[in-house]
């Protein structure tokens, strides 16, 4: 190592000699530190290193975009359709209504004794008589000629009461009447006003308790009127 160290001094010290005789160098050195040394033109040494200037890059006219930024997206929800409610339920049906277009025809015995009324309850073997319906006030007639036997109350759960014999065993009984317009005794027509219908005695609504009595035996009224 020392040897080496001394040639190079050694050559370095000729060539510094050599030049300074000559005025220029005419001797080319692999190292440049020694050419520099002994005085080596610089313009050959610039010559000899590759230089590497930074330029800025020209703007592209369609840049890229930057794939490190993340584009914001909005997040847009959408709004619920509305939705209509849903249809009311139908209203219940109402109760069957027994409406009697025009009165009933049996025999021919008796008149209905409610014009404009309606069955309300049919005779049965716990219901033995007719419930006729009608507005309170309505005109309640006597199903055929004959006397008035009974005007007046009943405890019995009839309230205002009227009956009239019509001779041969029949009798009719006008139950829950509001008034009554003939006194027992008198002699009234078929067809004749004799009450007023009403809810007496044990009544859930207007209506007449119509009941028929043919030898001391009540019937259904639907086989004389």
């Amino acid at each position: 190592m020392l040897a080496l160290l001394g040639v190079t001094v050694f050559v370095g010290v000729r060539a510094t000699a050599e030049g300074s005789t000559t005025g220029a160098s005419q001797h080319s050195f692999p190292f440049g530190l020694v050419s520099v040394a002994k005085g080596a033109d610089i313009a050959s040494i610039e010559q000899a290193i590759v230089r590497y200037d930074l330029v800025p890059q020209p703007e592209s006219p369609d840049p890229l975009p930057d794939r490190g930024a993340r584009a914001e997206v909005p997040l847009i929800t959408p709004l619920p359709t509305p939705v209509a409610p849903p249809p009311p339920p139908p209203p219940p049906a109402p109760a069957p209504v027994y409406v009697q277009a025009a009165p009933i025809v049996g025999t021919g015995q008796l008149m209905w004794p409610v014009p404009g009324g309606v069955i309300s309850q049919y005779y049965s073997s716990y219901h033995k008589a007719l419930d006729i319906a009608a507005p309170t006030g309505s005109t309640v007639i006597a199903s055929a000629a004959g006397v008035v036997t009974w005007s007046g109350w009943k405890d019995n759960g009839g309230g205002l009461v009227i009956a009239v014999d019509h001779g041969n065993g029949i009798v009719t009984v006008y139950n829950h009447l509001g008034a009554l317009w003939v006194v027992a005794g008198v002699s009234v027509a078929a067809g004749q006003g004799i009450a007023a219908v009403g809810c007496t005695g044990v009544c859930t609504g207007p209506h007449v308790h119509y009941e028929v009595i043919v030898d001391g035996v009540i019937v259904n009224p639907l086989r004389y009127l």
